[in-house]
């Protein structure tokens, strides 16, 4: 095993040791090809077969390395080199120094408002696993970190699988597992699960639990859950009665009951606290990843508030909050608020936004009129951040399944 101080892929630098478990050893590491700290995941042959451990690496390049270019939520651990093949398997991730959610929850560190963000941004995070042929089976607090922002982090894809293979693996029970995730159970006490397969039903299953453990601090095992699923507010839980709703059918111990994935669950959430969602796509990789009304698109930067949707940039020309997106009664619309601006293209042409500080920073003051910072998005018009020849090229289109409903949730949902 490599020590401190050691290079690895004649790349990276060990630092220091920040976390063990199972099949690797994470260490703070430099990053000389990309000059930043990283999360460093090496193999840890030491309890397991090589073999084995390989077989995991690999799993979790094949899920998470699908993302590697591509635009994605802040919410999934970022992605940047990783080799299974390695005489030392190793994964590159982004550092993330963030407490994970489960001490966060036992030591009374989260508020309300940031335990519904997570609920909200898990639920978006799933939609966008699925939509891009990933079911991630393990949501549990153990593999959620927080960040200061109150946004939370999905780590450690090393059970995770593409839609396109059957799901093998099985757990040992805690509460976040459906019954078909485990070994041994008697499907003859419930309807539908000999002929469901494990896959995205079951994120949504788990997204259900942990949604309901945040709101009520509540632990039910799988076992003894009702035939209906659970209500938080039956165990005090604080939520609206829409939302709860959505929980409850998401956690029926059937899984032909549930919703069939994270797309159709967040597409209830949505309904239940009065969002608009929309669909942004960047074509060259086929990634699409929702966006709920007043998120922001941007690059992931250390001290900064990081964005919803996170960019690929190389070049670092991309601001950290690069552009927000709105909902409008005319429809949907961007706003720029970078330093370097955003195009607008469609069939008449290019439109350029430019922020008020970006028009401060260029020193225009001629005659002519400055670029408008926010212009209505024609449904698939290209979205094109710094110059239409930088390389990213998004589409925004509208998603019809979010229309306002009201609830409770409504005005708190507003004031995010």
């Amino acid at each position: 095993m490599p020590a401190a101080g050691e290079p690895v892929a004649d790349r990276f630098e060990l630092h220091e040791r920040v976390g063990s478990g199972g099949f690797a050893t994470v260490w703070r590491a430099h990053d000389a090809e990309r000059d930043e700290d990283v999360a460093l995941k090496l193999a840890d042959t030491s309890t397991h077969d090589l073999s084995e451990v390989r077989a995991r690496f690999e799993r979790e390049v094949r899920t998470l390395g699908r993302f590697e270019g591509a635009i994605a939520p802040a919410s999934v651990v970022r992605y940047l080199a990783g080799d299974a093949d390695a005489a030392t398997p190793y994964i590159a991730l982004e550092f993330l120094p963030d407490a994970p959610l489960d001490e966060r929850i036992q030591g009374g560190a989260l508020g309300s408002s940031v335990r519904r963000r997570v609920v909200l941004d898990l639920a978006a995070t799933m939609d966008f696993l699925h939509r891009n042929g990933v079911v991630y089976l393990d949501l549990r607090p153990e593999n959620v970190v927080v960040r200061d922002s109150g946004r939370p982090v999905l780590l450690d894809f090393n059970t995770a699988e593409t839609t396109d293979r059957p799901v093998e693996i099985r757990f040992e029970a805690d509460q976040f597992k459906p019954l078909e995730l485990l070994p041994g159970v008697d499907s003859a006490r419930v309807d539908g699960l000999d002929d469901a397969e494990p896959g995205p039903r079951s994120d949504v299953y788990a997204w259900g639990k942990l949604a309901f453990y945040l709101f009520t601090g509540a632990k039910v095992l799988p076992e003894d859950v009702p035939e209906s699923g659970l209500d938080p507010r039956s165990f005090g839980g604080t939520c609206s009665r829409a939302l709860a709703e959505v929980i409850e059918r998401a956690t029926t111990p059937d899984p032909t009951d549930r919703y069939a994935d994270g797309t159709a669950a967040a597409a209830a959430v949505a309904h239940a606290v009065g969002r608009q969602r929309a669909l942004l796509t960047q074509p060259a990789t086929g990634v699409g990843c929702p966006v709920i009304d007043g998120e922001t698109m941007g690059r992931l930067a250390v001290g900064e508030p990081e964005p919803w949707v996170v960019l690929p940039d190389e070049g670092r020309h991309v601001s950290p909050t690069h552009a927000r997106f709105e909902y409008t009664a005319q429809g949907w619309a961007v706003e720029d608020t970078s330093l370097n601006g955003t195009y607008v293209g469609t069939s008449e042409g290019w439109t350029h936004l430019l922020s008020e500080q970006g028009r401060a920073q260029r020193g225009d003051d001629g005659d002519e009129a400055p670029p408008p910072p926010t212009v209505l998005v024609p449904e698939h018009a290209v979205l094109a951040p710094v110059h239409p020849e930088y390389g990213i090229e998004l589409r925004l289109s509208a998603l019809d399944d979010a229309e306002p409903t009201g609830g409770d949730d409504v005005n708190d949902a507003a004031r995010e």
